[in-house]
Protein backbone atom coordinates (compact mmCIF):
# COMPACT_ATOMS: atom_id res chain seq x y z
CA UNK A 1 0.00 0.00 0.00
CA UNK A 2 1.39 3.39 -1.01
CA UNK A 3 2.06 6.13 1.49
CA UNK A 4 -0.75 8.43 0.37
CA UNK A 5 -3.23 5.55 0.62
CA UNK A 6 -2.10 4.73 4.15
CA UNK A 7 -2.43 8.37 5.15
CA UNK A 8 -5.85 8.51 3.46
CA UNK A 9 -7.10 5.51 5.41
CA UNK A 10 -5.74 7.01 8.64
CA UNK A 11 -7.50 10.31 7.94
CA UNK A 12 -10.76 8.50 7.13
CA UNK A 13 -10.46 6.63 10.43
CA UNK A 14 -9.97 9.89 12.34
CA UNK A 15 -13.02 11.31 10.58
CA UNK A 16 -15.20 8.29 11.42
CA UNK A 17 -14.13 8.31 15.08
CA UNK A 18 -14.82 12.04 15.38
CA UNK A 19 -18.30 11.77 13.92
CA UNK A 20 -18.98 8.70 16.03
CA UNK A 21 -18.46 10.68 19.25
CA UNK A 22 -21.09 13.31 18.39
CA UNK A 23 -24.03 11.30 19.70
CA UNK A 24 -22.55 10.73 23.16
CA UNK A 25 -21.58 14.39 23.55
CA UNK A 26 -24.96 15.62 22.33
CA UNK A 27 -26.76 13.18 24.62
CA UNK A 28 -24.74 14.36 27.62
CA UNK A 29 -25.77 17.96 26.93
CA UNK A 30 -29.46 17.18 26.41
CA UNK A 31 -29.53 15.06 29.57
CA UNK A 32 -28.14 18.09 31.45
CA UNK A 33 -30.93 20.38 30.29
CA UNK A 34 -29.96 21.60 26.83
CA UNK A 35 -32.51 21.09 24.09
CA UNK A 36 -31.65 19.00 21.04
CA UNK A 37 -31.86 22.10 18.83
CA UNK A 38 -29.62 24.00 21.27
CA UNK A 39 -26.88 21.39 20.88
CA UNK A 40 -27.33 21.50 17.10
CA UNK A 41 -27.10 25.31 17.05
CA UNK A 42 -23.81 25.28 18.96
CA UNK A 43 -22.35 22.51 16.79
CA UNK A 44 -23.40 24.21 13.53
CA UNK A 45 -22.44 27.75 14.50
CA UNK A 46 -19.05 26.71 15.88
CA UNK A 47 -18.28 24.64 12.80
CA UNK A 48 -19.45 27.48 10.53
CA UNK A 49 -17.16 30.01 12.20
CA UNK A 50 -14.10 27.78 11.79
CA UNK A 51 -14.88 26.73 8.21
CA UNK A 52 -15.72 30.28 7.12
CA UNK A 53 -12.36 31.36 8.53
CA UNK A 54 -10.66 28.70 6.43
CA UNK A 55 -12.65 29.74 3.36
CA UNK A 56 -11.65 33.38 3.87
CA UNK A 57 -8.01 32.25 3.86
CA UNK A 58 -8.02 29.81 0.92
CA UNK A 59 -10.78 31.53 -1.12
CA UNK A 60 -11.85 28.57 -3.31
CA UNK A 61 -14.39 30.50 -5.41
CA UNK A 62 -17.06 31.07 -2.76
CA UNK A 63 -18.88 33.90 -4.54
CA UNK A 64 -18.90 32.02 -7.85
CA UNK A 65 -20.27 28.92 -6.12
CA UNK A 66 -23.07 30.90 -4.45
CA UNK A 67 -24.06 32.48 -7.76
CA UNK A 68 -23.98 29.24 -9.72
CA UNK A 69 -25.21 26.86 -7.03
CA UNK A 70 -27.22 28.95 -4.59
CA UNK A 71 -30.32 26.76 -4.63
CA UNK A 72 -28.41 23.55 -3.94
CA UNK A 73 -26.42 25.24 -1.17
CA UNK A 74 -29.69 26.33 0.45
CA UNK A 75 -31.09 22.79 0.29
CA UNK A 76 -27.86 21.43 1.74
CA UNK A 77 -27.89 23.95 4.58
CA UNK A 78 -31.54 23.35 5.48
CA UNK A 79 -31.66 19.57 5.17
CA UNK A 80 -28.15 18.08 5.14
CA UNK A 81 -26.69 20.45 7.74
CA UNK A 82 -29.55 21.60 9.99
CA UNK A 83 -32.21 18.98 9.28
CA UNK A 84 -30.08 15.90 9.73
CA UNK A 85 -28.71 17.13 13.06
CA UNK A 86 -31.99 18.41 14.49
CA UNK A 87 -33.72 15.12 13.71
CA UNK A 88 -30.79 13.01 14.95
CA UNK A 89 -30.43 14.80 18.28
CA UNK A 90 -34.20 14.68 18.84
CA UNK A 91 -34.04 10.93 18.17
CA UNK A 92 -31.45 10.68 20.96
CA UNK A 93 -34.07 11.85 23.45
CA UNK A 94 -35.94 8.57 22.91
CA UNK A 95 -33.36 6.12 21.54
CA UNK A 96 -29.88 4.86 22.40
CA UNK A 97 -27.17 6.64 20.39
CA UNK A 98 -26.26 3.66 18.23
CA UNK A 99 -29.87 2.84 17.30
CA UNK A 100 -30.52 6.46 16.26
CA UNK A 101 -27.39 6.44 14.11
CA UNK A 102 -28.32 3.13 12.46
CA UNK A 103 -31.70 4.58 11.49
CA UNK A 104 -29.92 7.60 10.01
CA UNK A 105 -27.70 5.33 7.92
CA UNK A 106 -30.79 4.07 6.07
CA UNK A 107 -30.48 7.26 4.03
CA UNK A 108 -28.37 5.26 1.57
CA UNK A 109 -31.33 2.93 0.96
CA UNK A 110 -33.66 5.89 0.39
CA UNK A 111 -31.25 7.22 -2.23
CA UNK A 112 -31.48 3.91 -4.10
CA UNK A 113 -35.28 4.09 -4.04
CA UNK A 114 -35.24 7.71 -5.28
CA UNK A 115 -32.86 6.96 -8.14
CA UNK A 116 -34.91 3.90 -9.11
CA UNK A 117 -38.36 5.56 -9.02
CA UNK A 118 -37.60 9.17 -9.99
CA UNK A 119 -34.59 8.83 -12.29
CA UNK A 120 -35.65 5.51 -13.78
CA UNK A 121 -32.27 3.93 -13.05
CA UNK A 122 -32.94 0.41 -11.72
CA UNK A 123 -30.33 -0.86 -9.25
CA UNK A 124 -28.21 -3.94 -9.83
CA UNK A 125 -28.72 -7.23 -8.06
CA UNK A 126 -25.97 -6.52 -5.52
CA UNK A 127 -27.57 -3.21 -4.61
CA UNK A 128 -30.99 -4.83 -4.19
CA UNK A 129 -29.41 -7.51 -1.98
CA UNK A 130 -27.74 -4.85 0.16
CA UNK A 131 -31.02 -2.96 0.57
CA UNK A 132 -32.84 -6.16 1.54
CA UNK A 133 -30.19 -7.07 4.11
CA UNK A 134 -30.33 -3.56 5.59
CA UNK A 135 -34.13 -3.66 5.85
CA UNK A 136 -33.99 -7.03 7.62
CA UNK A 137 -31.49 -5.47 10.02
CA UNK A 138 -33.88 -2.54 10.54
CA UNK A 139 -36.68 -4.96 11.42
CA UNK A 140 -34.44 -6.59 14.04
CA UNK A 141 -33.30 -3.25 15.51
CA UNK A 142 -36.90 -2.02 15.74
CA UNK A 143 -38.10 -5.43 17.01
CA UNK A 144 -41.22 -5.16 14.84
CA UNK A 145 -42.67 -8.31 16.44
CA UNK A 146 -42.67 -6.63 19.85
CA UNK A 147 -45.52 -4.24 20.65
CA UNK A 148 -43.35 -2.56 23.30
CA UNK A 149 -40.26 -2.15 21.15
CA UNK A 150 -38.62 1.17 20.36
CA UNK A 151 -40.54 4.39 21.15
CA UNK A 152 -42.38 5.49 18.02
CA UNK A 153 -41.29 9.11 18.54
CA UNK A 154 -37.63 8.09 18.36
CA UNK A 155 -38.22 5.94 15.28
CA UNK A 156 -39.97 8.85 13.50
CA UNK A 157 -37.12 11.24 14.33
CA UNK A 158 -34.54 8.63 13.28
CA UNK A 159 -36.21 7.96 9.93
CA UNK A 160 -36.58 11.71 9.36
CA UNK A 161 -32.82 11.91 9.90
CA UNK A 162 -32.38 9.26 7.20
CA UNK A 163 -34.47 11.38 4.80
CA UNK A 164 -32.29 14.42 5.50
CA UNK A 165 -29.12 12.37 5.02
CA UNK A 166 -30.48 11.09 1.70
CA UNK A 167 -31.00 14.73 0.68
CA UNK A 168 -27.27 15.27 1.15
CA UNK A 169 -26.41 12.39 -1.16
CA UNK A 170 -28.80 13.65 -3.82
CA UNK A 171 -27.52 17.23 -3.59
CA UNK A 172 -23.97 15.93 -4.03
CA UNK A 173 -25.14 13.89 -7.02
CA UNK A 174 -26.83 16.69 -8.95
CA UNK A 175 -25.70 17.17 -12.56
CA UNK A 176 -22.89 19.64 -13.12
CA UNK A 177 -21.90 19.83 -9.47
CA UNK A 178 -18.59 21.69 -9.22
CA UNK A 179 -18.92 23.25 -5.78
CA UNK A 180 -15.79 22.56 -3.69
CA UNK A 181 -16.51 20.43 -0.60
CA UNK A 182 -15.24 23.11 1.78
CA UNK A 183 -17.60 25.66 0.25
CA UNK A 184 -20.50 23.22 0.49
CA UNK A 185 -19.78 22.56 4.18
CA UNK A 186 -18.94 26.14 5.21
CA UNK A 187 -21.87 27.81 3.46
CA UNK A 188 -24.17 24.92 4.32
CA UNK A 189 -23.34 25.12 8.04
CA UNK A 190 -23.85 28.89 7.94
CA UNK A 191 -27.28 28.53 6.35
CA UNK A 192 -28.13 25.78 8.83
CA UNK A 193 -27.09 27.99 11.75
CA UNK A 194 -29.26 30.86 10.52
CA UNK A 195 -32.21 28.52 9.91
CA UNK A 196 -32.07 26.94 13.38
CA UNK A 197 -31.63 30.36 14.99
CA UNK A 198 -34.60 31.90 13.16
CA UNK A 199 -36.84 28.89 13.88
CA UNK A 200 -35.84 29.17 17.51
CA UNK A 201 -36.69 32.88 17.64
CA UNK A 202 -40.03 32.15 15.97
CA UNK A 203 -40.77 29.49 18.58
CA UNK A 204 -40.90 26.66 16.04
CA UNK A 205 -37.81 25.00 17.50
CA UNK A 206 -36.93 24.81 21.17
CA UNK A 207 -33.39 26.19 21.29
CA UNK A 208 -32.17 25.98 24.89
CA UNK A 209 -28.48 26.50 25.71
CA UNK A 210 -28.34 26.29 29.49
CA UNK A 211 -25.10 27.90 30.66
CA UNK A 212 -25.94 26.95 34.23
CA UNK A 213 -26.29 23.27 33.35
CA UNK A 214 -24.75 20.84 35.79
CA UNK A 215 -24.15 17.14 35.43
CA UNK A 216 -22.83 17.04 31.84
CA UNK A 217 -21.56 13.56 32.53
CA UNK A 218 -19.44 11.26 30.41
CA UNK A 219 -18.11 8.07 31.96
CA UNK A 220 -19.27 9.16 35.44
CA UNK A 221 -17.21 12.37 35.16
CA UNK A 222 -18.89 15.79 35.03
CA UNK A 223 -16.90 17.53 32.30
CA UNK A 224 -19.04 20.69 32.29
CA UNK A 225 -20.92 22.17 29.37
CA UNK A 226 -18.06 24.40 28.06
CA UNK A 227 -15.81 21.35 27.56
CA UNK A 228 -18.65 19.29 26.08
CA UNK A 229 -19.65 22.09 23.69
CA UNK A 230 -16.05 22.66 22.59
CA UNK A 231 -15.57 18.95 21.92
CA UNK A 232 -18.87 18.89 20.03
CA UNK A 233 -17.67 21.63 17.69
CA UNK A 234 -13.99 20.78 17.28
CA UNK A 235 -13.79 17.00 17.70
CA UNK A 236 -17.13 15.96 16.15
CA UNK A 237 -17.52 18.60 13.45
CA UNK A 238 -14.48 20.56 12.28
CA UNK A 239 -11.76 17.89 12.59
CA UNK A 240 -13.78 14.99 11.12
CA UNK A 241 -14.98 17.06 8.20
CA UNK A 242 -11.51 18.36 7.30
CA UNK A 243 -9.89 14.94 7.69
CA UNK A 244 -12.73 13.37 5.73
CA UNK A 245 -12.20 15.75 2.80
CA UNK A 246 -8.47 15.03 2.86
CA UNK A 247 -9.14 11.27 2.99
CA UNK A 248 -11.49 11.37 -0.01
CA UNK A 249 -8.76 13.12 -2.03
CA UNK A 250 -6.36 10.24 -1.28
CA UNK A 251 -8.50 7.09 -1.36
CA UNK A 252 -11.67 8.09 -3.19
CA UNK A 253 -15.28 8.41 -2.08
CA UNK A 254 -16.12 4.70 -2.25
CA UNK A 255 -13.37 3.54 0.10
CA UNK A 256 -13.78 6.62 2.27
CA UNK A 257 -17.49 5.96 2.74
CA UNK A 258 -16.83 2.34 3.70
CA UNK A 259 -14.27 3.37 6.33
CA UNK A 260 -16.90 5.86 7.46
CA UNK A 261 -19.07 2.94 8.56
CA UNK A 262 -16.71 2.69 11.55
CA UNK A 263 -18.63 5.72 12.83
CA UNK A 264 -21.32 3.33 14.03
CA UNK A 265 -18.75 1.11 15.77
CA UNK A 266 -17.24 4.17 17.45
CA UNK A 267 -20.69 5.35 18.45
CA UNK A 268 -21.53 1.96 19.99
CA UNK A 269 -18.28 1.78 21.97
CA UNK A 270 -18.52 5.43 23.08
CA UNK A 271 -22.15 5.14 24.21
CA UNK A 272 -21.26 1.95 26.11
CA UNK A 273 -18.21 3.41 27.87
CA UNK A 274 -19.45 6.99 28.34
CA UNK A 275 -23.23 6.63 28.70
CA UNK A 276 -23.54 3.01 29.88
CA UNK A 277 -25.85 2.20 26.95
CA UNK A 278 -25.48 -1.53 26.21
CA UNK A 279 -27.30 -2.89 23.12
CA UNK A 280 -29.11 -6.21 23.22
CA UNK A 281 -27.96 -9.21 21.20
CA UNK A 282 -30.85 -8.70 18.73
CA UNK A 283 -29.96 -5.02 18.28
CA UNK A 284 -26.31 -5.92 17.65
CA UNK A 285 -27.34 -8.48 15.01
CA UNK A 286 -29.66 -5.96 13.38
CA UNK A 287 -26.94 -3.32 13.40
CA UNK A 288 -24.46 -5.69 11.76
CA UNK A 289 -27.00 -6.45 9.02
CA UNK A 290 -27.70 -2.75 8.42
CA UNK A 291 -23.98 -2.00 8.12
CA UNK A 292 -23.45 -5.00 5.83
CA UNK A 293 -26.35 -3.89 3.65
CA UNK A 294 -25.11 -0.30 3.43
CA UNK A 295 -21.61 -1.58 2.58
CA UNK A 296 -23.03 -3.70 -0.24
CA UNK A 297 -25.01 -0.82 -1.70
CA UNK A 298 -22.02 1.55 -1.48
CA UNK A 299 -19.64 -0.84 -3.24
CA UNK A 300 -22.23 -1.68 -5.89
CA UNK A 301 -23.51 1.84 -6.46
CA UNK A 302 -23.32 2.89 -10.09
CA UNK A 303 -21.21 5.80 -11.26
CA UNK A 304 -24.36 7.89 -11.63
CA UNK A 305 -24.97 7.99 -7.89
CA UNK A 306 -22.74 9.99 -5.60
CA UNK A 307 -20.91 8.25 -2.82
CA UNK A 308 -21.50 9.73 0.62
CA UNK A 309 -18.63 11.83 1.86
CA UNK A 310 -17.86 12.41 5.51
CA UNK A 311 -19.36 15.64 6.70
CA UNK A 312 -23.03 14.98 6.09
CA UNK A 313 -23.83 14.52 9.75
Amino acid sequence: MRGHERSGLALALVSAVGFGLSGSLGKALTDAGWSASGAVFVRLSGGAVVLLGILAFVRPGVVAAIRADGGALAVYGLLAAAGVQVTFYNALIYLPVTIALLLQYLGSILVIAWVWVVRRQPPGSRTVLGAAVALIGLALVMQVWNSVGLPWEGVVWGLASAVCQAAYFLVADRPGNRTPPLVLAGIGMTIGTVAVGLLGIAGLLRVVIDTSAMGVTLGSVDIGWPVAATLLVVVTSVIPYLTGVAAIARIGAARGSLVGLLEVVTSAVASWLLLRQVPTAVEILGGVLILAGVALTNTARSAGVAEPEPGAR
